[in-house]
């Protein structure tokens, strides 16, 4: 293990390592007992949340016992497990999900149907959330060989034709190559020929048991099955992660056998609820549960289809990249990048796993880290063009007075300077889109509000559509309110109000006091959340999410097909980012930082 990994380890487990010694658990008089090897009973701490592990239950001395039943953390003693004989023992898997303490209870029933009472039979400690067994981050951005961040003595090998490009998540930190900020880092390219290829030089998982693998990915074009993920055997991959073109739906797949066959094969597949984006980036997870033969696929974070793979095999040859391997052969190529790559020896459970966190590992894989698409810091002093501090060359315009918009306003929070607008016709448009809108997205922006007087609505930042912006962040003359905001539909006969999501403060704005806003629209939760000077004021569910493709404007919005919503007052470093803002980094960008890169 990696000297960053144990670190991470011993920071997950110090706060475990607080929690009162487990009482002996009461043994119920002729009830059950339990033992296993993987998650002994004790002090100590075994195992991971998702891991799997045998648990033997025993009669206590009585011959008369028929079965026993049973439940983990929870007293309903419902599942039931019956010996080959009576008062025999017999061992069931079964799969904790919760980091610290976890409890069996059990009870059991005699040849009359009489029965103990359901008590608390065995305690056990599970370590926190384990680390992946292989990790690719695809960070290197050059070469023909990518690290396994786990083992650095591992790692892919690339063919001449694969090439770098930007990636979804990672980092760029190098100064030379990358003078501008970048939270990105690098991802692998593959353009679908069979010359392209990706493959590890070990085996990485043990595809018989329970597994998880997971990827950012990115289609260049749809045309047929294309696969991102995959473990090879001798004929077949036992695993497929990608995307299914029959039906056009990504989709997580298992095999049933390694051999060589002719006709249709009855794989197990869980696919998408809907169908895949092409040129998106997107995170595929898929699960395989020995316990329950269940396979899961999950699609930026939300659950889509489960299905039931009744015979699981264990393919010992290499983990491959943007290919798969059928009868023998290297199939499916994968057109398009590949980010991210992790594979665990476990299941990767999408529920918190103690009660200190608020957010599920799934939804910290479809989430974050963030990506940085954009950053205005509008420190001009001069001209119509507007910098953006980010590499992605995202220069906007200055729709203005360049005389009357720089060198007259000052954030006296932060000590920088700002823009200033007229909130008739003046405002600031970059080309877009910068955010895709229907994914998980944050914007940030200090603002300084003058009188409105007339209850007019004004919007501090926005990205436009064809006839309603995708979302507005600023202010709401009716209520005088701070707001983030969604239209329902790109539609110009969609009034506002009608189906539309508000997340709005429920204090007055103050107009002439910078004021620090933060929107964040949360895809896998299905949520708009609005903080304002770095603190929540508002959350709100979302049901229509759609895209606007259209540029990212400062100081205006499109509503009803015309630009209008004009910003009076003045703004200040507007922030873009891909994923969710979190307490942490909100509080790097109310300081004027680019927050760090987390996993």
């Amino acid at each position: 293990m990696s000297r960053r990994a144990r670190a991470r380890v011993a920071a997950l487990l110090a706060p475990l390592l607080l929690l009162p010694a487990l009482p002996a658990p009461a043994l119920a008089e002729e009830g059950a007992e339990v033992t296993s090897a993987d998650y002994p009973a004790g002090d100590e701490f075994h195992g991971s949340p998702g891991r799997p592990g045998d648990f033997t239950f025993s009669s206590n001395g009585s011959e008369d016992v028929q079965s026993y039943f049973y439940a983990l953390n929870d007293s309903s003693c419902v599942h039931e497990a019956v010996p080959d004989e009576p008062g025999g023992s017999v061992t069931v898997t079964l799969t904790p999900r919760l980091a610290g303490p976890n409890r069996i209870y059990a009870r059991t029933v005699d040849a009359s149907g009489g029965s103990s009472a359901c008590v608390l039979v065995y305690s056990f400690l599970v370590a926190p959330p384990s680390d992946p067994v292989a990790y690719f981050a695809f960070d290197e951005g050059q070469g023909d060989h990518a690290a396994d961040i786990i083992d650095p003595d591992r790692g892919l090998d690339l063919s001449e034709s694969v090439e770098w490009v930007r990636g979804r998540v990672g980092s760029a930190e190098n100064p030379n190559t990358n003078p501008a900020p970048r939270l990105e880092g690098t991802a692998v390219r593959t353009d679908g020929r069979t010359d392209g290829e990706i493959v590890a030089d070990h085996s990485s998982v043990d595809t018989s048991g329970s597994f998880s693998v997971s990827t950012w990915v990115k289609l260049d074009r749809a045309v047929a099955d294309h696969v991102a993920v995959a473990q090879e055997g001798a004929a077949q991959s036992a695993f497929h992660l990608g995307y299914q073109g029959d039906t056009g739906q990504w989709v997580f797949r298992m095999s049933p056998e390694d051999e060589h066959r002719g006709g249709p094969r009855e794989w197990t597949a869980a696919a998408s609820t809907t169908s895949a984006d092409v040129g998106v980036w997107t995170h595929l997870l898929g699960t395989h549960d020995e316990r329950t033969g269940e396979i899961t696929l999950y699609v930026d974070g939300i659950e889509q289809d489960t299905a039931t793979h009744p015979e699981p095999w264990n393919a010992q040859g290499p983990l491959a990249i943007g290919r798969a391997l059928f009868q023998g052969t290297g199939e499916y190529h994968w057109p398009g990048a590949i980010d991210d790559v992790r594979v665990w020896d476990r299941l990767v459970v999408d529920e918190t796993v103690s009660d200190s966190e608020t957010d599920s590992e799934v939804w910290r894989l479809a989430n974050r880290p963030i990506a940085a698409e954009g950053r205005w810091m509008l420190d001009e002093w001069d001209g119509t063009t507007v910098s953006d501090a980010t590499d992605h060359g995202l220069e906007a315009t200055l729709h203005g007075d360049p005389l009357t918009a720089w060198n007259l306003a000052d954030n006296d929070i932060t000590f920088s300077p700002a823009v200033r607008l007229n909130g008739d016709d003046e405002y600031i448009e970059a080309p877009g889109p910068a955010l895709r809108t229907d994914r998980s997205f944050s914007v940030a922006a200090w603002v300084r509000l003058d009188e409105t007087g007339d209850g007019a609505d004004t919007t501090a930042v926005s990205q436009a559509g064809t006839h309603q912006s995708g979302f507005y962040l600023g202010y709401e003359g009716s209520t005088g309110a701070w707001v983030f905001k969604m239209a329902s539909h790109d539609d110009a006969a969609t009034p506002e109000g009608s189906g539309w999501t508000h997340a709005s403060s429920s204090w007055t704005a103050q107009p002439g006091e910078w004021t620090h806003l933060t929107g964040v629209y949360d895809h896998t939760r299905g949520e708009l959340v609005l903080y304002v000077n770095g603190s929540e004021a508002s959350r709100a569910a979302v049901y229509h999410a759609w895209h606007a493709d259209g540029p990212l404007r400062i100081g205006s919005a499109q509503h009803g097909g015309s630009n209008t919503d004009h910003w009076t007052g003045d703004i200040d470093d507007v922030h873009a980012y891909q994923g969710v803002l979190e307490a942490h980094s909100i509080s790097s960008v109310y300081a004027g930082f680019f927050p760090t890169a987390q996993n």
